[in-house]
């Protein structure tokens, strides 16, 4: 069966896996490196060549305020814990990004795979082959209001579910569309699944 690709992305509000659970580094990044990373530090160091990176820094409470209000607001982006199959297939995701550049992106972009009742997730320059997958169980509702156009809630048998951000809304139309029906063709979960108009109910 072919697989229906599409370019979204893990929103901000989702949970970051902790570093402990990413694929270790060796001697790129030490523990020691973390006081660093605290935006005065950065900021002291940044001055004197660049005062945009600086002022970058010095903005990065602002911005972590802002991000605490948005999650509150839109909720958890996953749930399930890193073992469970949501868990695993954004793990792959964020140890695409932390191998590659050692960085742990709020809102990493990928590549969502649906064909029949399973989907995959690759970051976008891992090749499909290597993608990581589960079986699903359709569309999980988006509690309102913090149901939106391009939210898509994916469910997964063991009761796990995240949340992917399609790029436009026609898009996540056609991914729910797709989500439900892959559900329905293979039986997964059948009875537990009704479709509603655009959306299925878990």
């Amino acid at each position: 069966m072919s697989t229906t690709d599409f370019a979204v992305g893990l929103p901000e509000y989702a949970r970051r896996p902790p570093v402990r659970r990413l694929p270790p580094l060796g001697g790129r990044r030490r523990r020691w490196r973390a006081l660093g990373d605290l935006f005065l530090f950065r900021f002291l160091f940044a001055l004197p060549e660049s005062p945009l990176e600086a002022l970058g820094a010095l903005v990065e409470p602002l911005r972590k305020a802002w991000l605490f209000l948005v999650r509150l607001w839109a909720g958890p982006g996953m749930r399930g814990g890193w073992g469970s199959d949501a868990g695993r297939l954004v793990l792959a995701v964020h140890a695409a990004y932390w191998t590659r550049d050692a960085l742990r992106t709020d809102e990493a972009d990928c590549r969502v795979g649906v064909a029949g009742g399973s989907v995959t997730v690759r970051a976008e320059w891992v090749p499909e082959g290597e993608a990581a997958g589960a079986a699903h169980t359709g569309v999980r509702a988006t509690p309102w209001p913090r149901a939106t156009r391009r939210r898509v809630d994916i469910g997964f048998p063991d009761g796990s579910w995240l949340t992917v951000r399609a790029r436009r809304p026609e898009a996540a139309d056609r991914l729910r569309a797709l989500l439900v029906a892959g559900s329905a063709a293979a039986g997964a979960a059948g009875e537990d699944v009704r479709v509603d108009g655009e959306r299925s109910h878990i």
